[in-house]
């Protein structure tokens, strides 16, 4: 099962395959660029044939680009959906250069015109992606949200709606499932009788086959809080018995996982990387 984190591209996108490796990751994810302005600048084209040589070379997979925070595509409102839209085309052109397998999006909020709306505003993103395009060689995967206000993909039915929407264009898209997420929005996997509930569930809505890469995070808030705050694996409100019901389920324990865990000292990766490699080798 690759296992990764989330790497700074402090430096250039390079040196973040670099600090992977030294951690000793299997997989990585990045920023393509700034993940809170609308700005962009084009990658240069020497910056990417760099970045596949050297992740050829490190044997990395998957390598995972995640979407700027800006980006809103069920926003009633034309004028950012349409920077939404823009913005998310171009990081698509970026996950493309460098020979990304996924790009990891959030949907965004819908205000209060609802999951319908949002539904169907998100599937004509896709249409427009498509007309593109894009999404032919990088695998779009969208993420679960915690469910706070009206942000839009809390319910895993309803991403496996736009999923299914999406696939119908021609995008080629799954699930980036956020634990973290997952359990602030009520999905509870406490014991091994919850993580099969769990699994079902995935199945149900979205195709387990569909689900292709696990965001690994402790919660800082309680079940069904709706907060999103992320916590170090084993010491948040999830716990570490869950994390061991959860990556002994064989449908589990074999999908890409990268760590979202707090980096407040450079001891943080290693050590939250160590506690699953852990929970890992009991499950095997």
């Amino acid at each position: 099962m690759p296992l990764g984190v989330h790497t700074s591209i402090a430096g250039g996108l390079c040196k973040s395959i670099e600090r992977a490796v030294l951690l000793g990751c299997s997989a990585m994810q990045i920023f393509g660029r700034n993940p809170r302005s609308w700005i962009y600048k084009p990658l240069p084209p020497e910056e990417a044939r760099l970045f596949r040589s050297t992740r050829e070379a490190s044997g990395l997979w998957p390598v995972v680009v995640h979407t700027n925070y800006l980006i809103n595509l069920c926003s009633p409102d034309e004028e950012i959906f349409s920077k939404s839209i823009d913005i998310f085309s171009k990081e698509f052109s970026i996950a493309g250069q460098i020979g990304a397998d996924y790009l990891v999006t959030h949907l965004g909020s819908p205000r209060d015109m609802g999951p319908r709306f949002a539904i169907q505003r998100a599937a004509q993103a896709f249409k427009e992606v498509a007309r593109a395009g894009l999404g032919l060689k990088t695998m779009v995967l969208i993420e679960n949200t915690s469910g706070a206000g009206s942000g839009f993909g809390g319910s895993l039915r309803d991403l496996g709606e736009v999923i299914r929407a999406a696939q119908e264009d021609g995008v080629a898209s799954g699930l980036c499932l956020d634990t973290c997420h997952a359990f602030a929005a009520g999905y509870s996997f406490s014991t091994p009788a919850e993580v099969r509930a769990l699994v079902e569930e995935i199945d149900e809505a979205v195709g387990m086959e569909n689900l292709k890469l696990i965001h690994l995070n402790d919660s800082k808030g309680a079940l069904a809080s709706k907060l999103d705050r992320h916590e170090h694996i084993g010491g948040g409100r999830i716990g570490i018995e869950a994390f061991r019901a959860l990556l002994a389920h064989p449908g589990i324990m074999k999908v890409p996982m990268i760590l979202e865990t707090p980096k407040n000292t450079q001891d943080d990766d290693p050590r939250n990387l160590a506690i699953v490699r852990g929970l890992l080798e009991v499950s095997s």
